[in-house]
């Protein structure tokens, strides 16, 4: 059933027969509904689904928690922050053929942006399950400035969980800390990057290897 919150010539929202309409960044759209074909999907068309799932995994993760939209900023484009975060990972970090598809995680982008990027980044890990990540403090390179924010991720591929931290210290530090206890006896895959202070710029994410816990 349809609602039309604003009466009559306002917003149209739900499913009135075969159109549906629904709410994204504030705009009102409307849509045939889809119908299922009887057609077997073409090998290309499989093997588009399957990325497109081995990519659903992963973001998956990151649920709830708006963090795509901080670190992938729309510098002026629409759609959500889940959605350019998708696209990079279907355009650079997918490998192999179907039905062999799966993340090159060092491919991978937890954030992307024009900042400059962590410079000799690199992460280790000690026995109570906190990962210590460190680089080379850049900051007068190009717009790199002191006072961005350092964002760290640690994702678990064998439970596809995630912990982040989209506040961990400044580029100027050097040094963060991301706590990942809950993790312990696990391999897990992991990035570091930066947001600028006021949020709307953001660098590329450098991979930091994989960590045993």
């Amino acid at each position: 059933m349809a609602t039309i919150p604003s009466g009559i010539l306002g917003h149209f929202i739900g499913k009135a027969g075969n159109v549906s309409g629904y709410m994204r960044n504030g705009k009102n759209f409307l849509r045939s509904r889809p119908r299922k074909s009887r057609k077997p999907a073409s090998p290309a068309r499989l093997a588009q689904q399957q990325k497109i799932k081995v990519s659903s995994e992963f973001t998956r993760a990151f649920t709830g928690t708006g963090f795509f939209n901080i670190t992938f900023p729309p510098y002026g484009h629409s759609g959500s922050g889940y959605n350019r975060a998708t696209s990079a990972l279907l355009n650079l970090a997918i490998t192999g053929a179907y039905p062999d598809t799966a993340l090159s995680y060092p491919q991978v982008l937890v954030s992307k942006g024009q900042l400059p990027p962590a410079q000799d980044a690199s992460a280790t890990s000690d026995a109570e399950g906190n990962i210590y990540f460190n680089w080379t403090d850049n900051t007068g390179n190009g717009t790199a400035k002191a006072d961005d924010k350092v964002i760290l991720v640690a994702y678990l591929p064998a439970l596809k969980r995630v912990v982040l931290s989209m506040d961990a210290g400044r580029r100027a530090d050097g040094t963060a800390t991301l706590p990942a206890g809950d993790f312990a006896g696990y391999t897990v895959e992991t990035w570091m990057g930066f947001v600028s202070k006021d949020e709307r710029d953001a660098a590329n994410s450098v991979y930091t290897g994989s960590i045993d816990l």
